[in-house]
């Protein structure tokens, strides 16, 4: 599996393996985690949105706007990144 090396809330999530990372710990049947790769930004963002919703955290995040973005507003990126932490860990 991948390293990741997130070192903001914009560029760092901007392929969507961050977010895979994250849900796979929680939810690891929803994300074959050691099949994918950063080219494939849509299936990324795809997979984990669908995993998050599965258990009723809601996406506020565009997957279009991901898909075709370098630097996802980091505000947004981190309220999402904060309810599926909230979810699972409190």
């Amino acid at each position: 599996s991948q390293k990741i090396d997130i070192t903001n809330f914009s560029s760092s999530w901007n392929d969507g393996l961050a977010f895979c990372a994250v849900l796979h710990t929680y939810l690891p049947a929803h994300i074959p985690y050691q099949e994918l790769g950063s080219q494939d930004k849509r299936r990324n963002f795809t997979l984990a949105f669908q995993a998050a919703e599965s258990v009723g955290i809601k996406c506020t995040l565009d997957l279009n706007e991901m898909a075709h973005t370098e630097r996802p507003d980091w505000q947004s990126v981190m309220t999402y990144v904060t309810a599926i932490y909230k979810y699972f860990e409190t």
